[in-house]
């Protein structure tokens, strides 16, 4: 009797449990700002109140047909997506220079009663391209220097050139164009203000005088 005591008791603790090992999973696509599916975009899933400090995150790649499906390893509570696609001008999601995170995350909410969830990502703006040269302005010659964007927020991001350079600019965004030459004493150098339009393409170059060097 008591060896199939035992068993009952077993039996219905992990019959108890079942419910909670159930699959859990987000399924869906990821969309560009026309509603068209992108093939080959990260997707990020992060669970609410946790940042990409806090952990990182995991993600899928989008099949040809723009969906995703993240798949086991999920506990039921509300979820973040994000995604990103580098190639194409759209880029990480959880820096703020180039995104609004909190902004263009979806939320969904995965439980037991609704264990497989679809839901749509929406990729946010394209970012702008801004190349040219850093040279001296008599001579002609590259110049290597620090060629950098700075927002209204203080947020940034640099290079190292050595004449050639080439940015990638958030749109629809205030930023301005910064030249440090390496070696002098001069400090940062204003060149420009700019407002790119998403996808935008900008040639210029930054011709360097000895006053200013």
């Amino acid at each position: 009797m008591r060896p199939l005591f035992v068993w009952i008791v077993l039996s219905g603790t992990l019959f108890s449990q079942s419910p909670k090992d159930r699959s859990l999973e987000i399924r869906g696509k990821v969309v560009d700002p026309d509603g068209i599916p992108v093939p080959a975009a990260t997707v990020y899933v992060v669970q609410e109140g946790l940042t990409l400090d806090d952990a990182t995150p995991r993600s899928v790649k989008t099949d040809a047909n723009g969906t995703f499906d993240f798949r086991g390893g999920l506990e039921s509570g509300t979820y973040k997506l994000y995604s990103r696609k580098d190639a194409d001008g759209y880029l990480d999601p959880f820096d703020s220079f180039y995104s609004d995170a909190g902004k263009n995350a979806t939320r969904v909410v995965l439980t037991q009663k609704h264990p497989t969830p679809t839901v749509t990502v929406k990729l946010g703006k394209q970012a702008a391209i801004i190349s040219g040269r850093v040279f001296d302005i008599q001579s002609g010659t590259p110049l290597k220097a620090y060629v950098g964007l700075m927002d209204e927020e203080g947020n940034g991001h640099s290079v190292v050139v050595d004449g050639d350079y080439r940015l990638v600019v958030p749109s629809e965004k205030n930023v301005h164009l910064i030249v440090t030459v390496i070696g002098t004493r001069h400090p940062i150098i204003p060149v420009s203000s700019l407002w790119l339009e998403p996808g935008q393409r900008v040639f210029m170059d930054i011709p360097i005088t000895a006053a200013e060097r």
